[in-house]
Order: structure tokens, then C-alpha cells, then sequence
């Protein structure tokens, strides 16, 4: 395969219309991991969503991955990662595509709003599919890309900004902005939160605890397994769960896990995350609050961690499906739109008035599946 870099294809007019551009979807993860060679040769260093072992180890349970390549003559030029819902086994022939942190399409911009268009009609051309499920960012090229579309395809479509706490199927990331240096940070918070960050922190330091930073995957895994139990959460996570973070966190291109240790040697505090291009993901944190939770472990680790990456000049941490108090107060959220793209036939439209009917009374599990189907949420 060619890399994406290269190609006769541009984003003018013209090439709009014709036919240089086809598509076709990969599901099996064998297939998936023989991209690695192109992406590769495409990807900034750190931008691990867009890496294919990433995306694998990021497919969940009820999902499988479809992949779209789409290639202009014999050259990649862009390559779409998305995953159709899957129910007790049963492919429902919805495929859905998050771009809410950039990483749904890779391409060279010269081709990006081509190869998403493309992608986007590989999917639905397929007999399997039933419907595409995207979330876009507000003013990006993609949702002029889906505009081209529906105007030359027959689609039922709906488009919806998709508002905090809109649906529980809609993951918020937060993200936080990171200042020139960490004193400027704090700077920056409010006067409650800025002495919590500097009192927790002096108190752990004098207490003869330690902060480890640059964790392997068996010392994250370990300091995982090791505080879990000792969480104060009501909903601990399974065994199942654990283990797939701690895959996906092993998966990334860069990993990021740091943690606290009390001064006997036992495991205080753990994140575990990845890099990104100028950032960082927080994907997961355990903490012994059983035992420590007036040391305020949480907001402690959080501390150590953002003047690691300020000192590395990374401007933005980005907390993973939202974060709790007191960072909650000063971070954004991306604007972003949800669009649901069904093809138009009779059945599918009967199927997908039936279940908007009777969602409101599905039980809790089948309801959230049902809202991959019909665009507006209904409560279980």
C-alpha cells in the first residue's frame, strides 16, 4: 500500500464529481493491523487514536470494528475507523464513528473531506448497513462533507447538537487548558481549589509518601488491581473491565501511567493514559481512598501530573468521559453534532418507528441500544 500522503486527488470542485475515489470496509482485526505500515508513514508521533492496534483494543463489548480504506487509483488516502453495534451477537447494521477527539477519519487535509464523503458512501452502499451514526466536530470539514452527501443520496437524516448530559450513549471528554507553567495554572483557579492543590500536596510530601512517574505496563497493571478493592466508589468496575483499560492503555503509541506510593512501598494513587499531539488523555485513576481519603489522593496525583506536562509543554489534558470536582469548574467541553444517516427503505423505516415508540418503556439495556437506532433519546 501507498501512503496517505500521496495521491492525484484534490479537494477542489471537481474532483468532487468524478469517479476517482472508491472505498472498501475491513472488519477482521487481521486485516485492520496490515494498515500499520501506512498509517505509520502518516501519523504525528503521539496521535495513538489514529494507530489500528489502538483502535482494536478500544472495541468494546456489543461492537465490532468496520473499517473503511478508501483509495483514489491505487493509493490510500484515507482511512475511517468505526464500529457497528452488535447485540447478544446479532449485527444491527448501525456503524458509528466518534470524531469528538479528532480520531475517526485519517488523511492528508488536501483529500480530508473527500475521504470522509467516500467512507461515509462505502458504509451505506453496503447491504449490511443500515444506518451510519456519526458525532462531529461543529465547524470541521466533515459536516459539509455529509451535506455533499445527502444531496446527491436518497437518506432519511437528522442532525443535533449534542449537549452535555444529552444522552448517556455520548461520552463528555473534558478537556483542561494547561498554562506556560504551573504557577500560572494556579493561578488560575479559584482560591479554594488553588490552596486544596498546594495544602494536599505539601501534607503527602511530608508524610514521606512519593510520587513514580514513567510506570511500566506490569507496575500500572499492578497498582490497578492492587487499589480497586480499595476504592470507595459504589460501582467498582469488573474484572473484564479492568483488564480491556489496561489493554487499551498498553496499546497506545505513547503510554502515560504515573502514580503515589505511601512510604512503606504500598500504592496510593495510579493514572494511566496516553500522550496525544501537544496533550495528554487521562483515561483511568484508582486511589486507596479507603484508607487515605483525607489526603485527597485524587487532586493530589492530578497536581503531580499537570506540572509533568506543563514542564513538557503540552498545553491541554483531556479527562476521559468527564471529571468530577473541582476541575469540573474549569474545563471545556468539545461542541460537537450528532447525525444519524439511514438508508430509506420501507422496513427499516417501519423498525425504526417501532422502537421509538416503544422505547420509553425497554428495559435499561436494550434501551440504550435502541438509541444507536432512532435519533432522539427516550428515558428507560
Amino acid at each position: 500500500m501507498n501512503t496517505l500522503t500521496s495521491g492525484r486527488a484534490t479537494d477542489s470542485p471537481r474532483n468532487d464529481v468524478n469517479d476517482d475515489y472508491s472505498g472498501v470496509i475491513l472488519s477482521s482485526p487481521g486485516e485492520i493491523r496490515q494498515l500499520r505500515e501506512v498509517v505509520e508513514r502518516s501519523l504525528q508521533q503521539d496521535d495513538t487514536i489514529l494507530d489500528p492496534e489502538f483502535f482494536l483494543a478500544s472495541v468494546s463489548k456489543g461492537w465490532e470494528p468496520r473499517v473503511v480504506v478508501v483509495h483514489s487509483a491505487r493509493e490510500v488516502i484515507g482511512i475511517m475507523y468505526a464500529q457497528e453495534r452488535v447485540i447478544s451477537g446479532v449485527p444491527t447494521g448501525v456503524v458509528y464513528a466518534d470524531g469528538s477527539l479528532g480520531g475517526v477519519l485519517l488523511a492528508n487535509s488536501m483529500h480530508q473531506r473527500n475521504a470522509f464523503r467516500v467512507a461515509v458512501e462505502t458504509l451505506l452502499g453496503s447491504p449490511k448497513v443500515r444506518g451510519v451514526r456519526l458525532r462531529v466536530v461543529r465547524g470541521g470539514c466533515e459536516l459539509s462533507a455529509i451535506r455533499q452527501l445527502t444531496a446527491s443520496w436518497r437518506l432519511d437524516a437528522h442532525y443535533s447538537r449534542i449537549k452535555y448530559g444529552y444522552s448517556p450513549i455520548w461520552k463528555h471528554h473534558a478537556h483542561l487548558h494547561l498554562a506556560d507553567s504551573y504557577e500560572q495554572f494556579l493561578m488560575g483557579l479559584g482560591n479554594t481549589t488553588r490552596r486544596n492543590f498546594r495544602y494536599y500536596r505539601r501534607r503527602f510530601e511530608a508524610s514521606g509518601h512519593s510520587l513514580r512517574e514513567h510506570l511500566s505496563m506490569g507496575e500500572l497493571r499492578s497498582a490497578v488491581l492492587t487499589l480497586v478493592p480499595k476504592s470507595t466508589l459504589a460501582n467498582r468496575p469488573s474484572r473484564i473491565t479492568i483488564e480491556r483499560a489496561l489493554n487499551l492503555v498498553a496499546a497506545a503509541r505513547r503510554p502515560l501511567a504515573i502514580g503515589l506510593k505511601h512510604h512503606n512501598g504500598e500504592w496510593l494513587s495510579v493514572i494511566g493514559g496516553w500522550y496525544k499531539p501537544h496533550g495528554a488523555v487521562l483515561f483511568l485513576q484508582h486511589n486507596n481512598n479507603r484508607d487515605f481519603g483525607p489526603y485527597s489522593l485524587s487532586v493530589v496525583l492530578r497536581a503531580y501530573l499537570i506540572e509533568s506536562l506543563i514542564r513538557e509543554r503540552l498545553n491541554e489534558l483531556v479527562m476521559w468521559a468527564d471529571t468530577g470536582p473541582p476541575l469540573s469548574r474549569y474545563v471545556t467541553y468539545m461542541p460537537t453534532i450528532g447525525v444519524h444517516l439511514d438508508v430509506p427503505t420501507y422496513v427499516w423505516r417501519v423498525a425504526r418507528g417501532f422502537i421509538s415508540t416503544v422505547g420509553p418503556w425497554l428495559p435499561r439495556r436494550l434501551a440504550s441500544a435502541a438509541q444507536w437506532v432512532v435519533p432522539h433519546p427516550f428515558s428507560s
